[in-house]
């Protein structure tokens, strides 16, 4: 698992939306790492679907400094109910791009209309076991307006720094016997919230995305 050695040990970030928008010009979209895909290969045998999720970067006035919309899923939700997730879904047949998706995914779900986001760039597809290749793309919040979170997909939201996120040093590796597959995967804590599975593993993606760049 020489990844997730290297990039536990490696430095923390605490970047610019200018030095994130540069790392993903230049970043050469190739697919996540996720060390579960690669633990577990008999788990990922799908016939996948595209989604894709939003990573919104907001430059907070009060705090000075950059920090991450994160939503926990309803309770109630077939896929990874009460999880902490990145706003997102299902790409569907007459959504325009996949960064249309994205958007139109966050607007139902947080009420946060397009026009509230300048677009940075995408990172490559994760791989999730519940049959969908996600690619996540990444946007500066220019405009933050009420939100207006769906009941019946969003039960609250969280913002969280994005340097803690970018911090290798707040990263667990978890490998763990479920039924009788071993799995494996990061997670991040951060007040109370256990950020896990796919979720992490994008941010994970996010890191590599930009420490290359700024090497």
């Amino acid at each position: 698992m020489k990844h997730v050695t290297r990039f536990l040990e490696s430095r923390p970030l605490d970047p610019t939306i200018d030095e994130i928008r540069t790392a993903l010009n230049h970043y050469q979209e190739t697919q996540i790492y996720n060390p579960d895909q690669h633990i577990a290969p008999q788990a990922y045998h799908h016939d996948y679907r595209a989604a894709a999720v939003l990573i919104p970067i907001y430059h907070c006035p009060h705090t000075d400094q950059l920090q991450v919309l994160l939503t926990q899923r309803a309770l109630h939700m077939r896929n990874h109910p009460g999880q902490i997730a990145f706003p997102g879904g299902k790409h569907d047949p007459e959504d325009a791009s996949i960064q249309y998706t994205a958007l139109r995914e966050t607007m139902e779900e947080v009420g946060l209309t397009p026009d509230c986001f300048d677009l940075l760039g995408q990172l490559g597809e994760y791989c999730s076991i519940s049959g969908f290749c996600i690619q996540p793309v990444v946007a500066e919040v220019i405009r933050l307006s009420e939100l207006s979170l769906s009941v019946d997909e969003v039960d609250s939201v969280h913002w969280v720094p994005l340097q803690h996120l970018l911090d290798p040093r707040n990263f667990r590796y978890v490998e763990r016997e479920i039924g009788a597959l071993k799995r494996g995967f990061f997670e991040i804590h951060f007040e109370g919230l256990r950020i896990w599975g796919v979720t992490a593993g994008i941010i994970f993606g996010l890191y590599q995305a930009i420490e290359n760049h700024s090497r």
